[in-house]
């Protein structure tokens, strides 16, 4: 599960449109500002990868450390990734990015309510860890494929897709294949 964490992570920051010339290039946290001016967008969804991400950080130590401290750090961690989905180009309390600020919080808060993942059933555990891998990435990669399009014309380019789109997919992927694997599994 941790290394699908990482790739989902890191594949977040990388580039989801390549380009030739570097600054034509668009990462997945910078989706949602720049697909402002796409109305048939819904940009808040391009923030959920790194938020449940942050929410399954947080949850797989809070079920599997023992240590108090890096149990706290897996908080503050998960908070930061959370926070570095923020728009850094306007002011979050805009009212375009009040969308965006809601999921951030219900992320925050999620991070917050993981700290009572080690008294979960098993089997409500690993729901959650589906759940969060398919909402981590399924409406982004839905956005994404109404959106690509119109970056394509944009940029009057066949337009491939970036490395940082694949490995943050495949992240996820491979935390949802664990998870479905992990709840389909009879135990005994």
């Amino acid at each position: 599960m941790f290394l699908g964490l990482v790739l989902a992570i890191v594949g977040y920051f990388g580039p989801w449109i390549p380009h030739r010339t570097a600054a034509l290039a668009v990462t997945g946290s910078e989706l949602s500002w720049f697909a402002k001016p796409f109305a048939q967008v819904t940009r808040e969804l391009f923030a959920l990868p790194p938020i449940a991400a942050a929410v399954l950080l947080n949850l797989a130590a809070q079920r599997f450390v023992t240590r108090p401290l890096a149990r706290l750090g897996a908080v503050v961690l998960s908070l930061l990734v959370i926070l570095a989905s923020t728009p850094v180009y306007d002011s979050i309390f805009t009212p375009e990015y009040r969308g965006q600020l809601v999921l951030m919080a219900v992320g925050g808060g999620l991070v917050g309510l993981t700290l009572f993942a080690p008294r979960l059933p098993r089997s409500v555990w690993d729901g959650l860890i589906v759940l969060l891998a398919l909402v981590g990435i399924l409406p982004a990669l839905l956005q994404f494929a109404a959106f690509h399009p119109r970056v394509a014309a944009l940029y009057d380019d066949a337009l491939g897709l970036g490395w940082g789109l694949i490995a943050c997919a495949a992240g996820f992927a491979l935390i949802l294949v664990r998870g479905v694997l992990v709840v389909i599994t009879p135990t005994s």
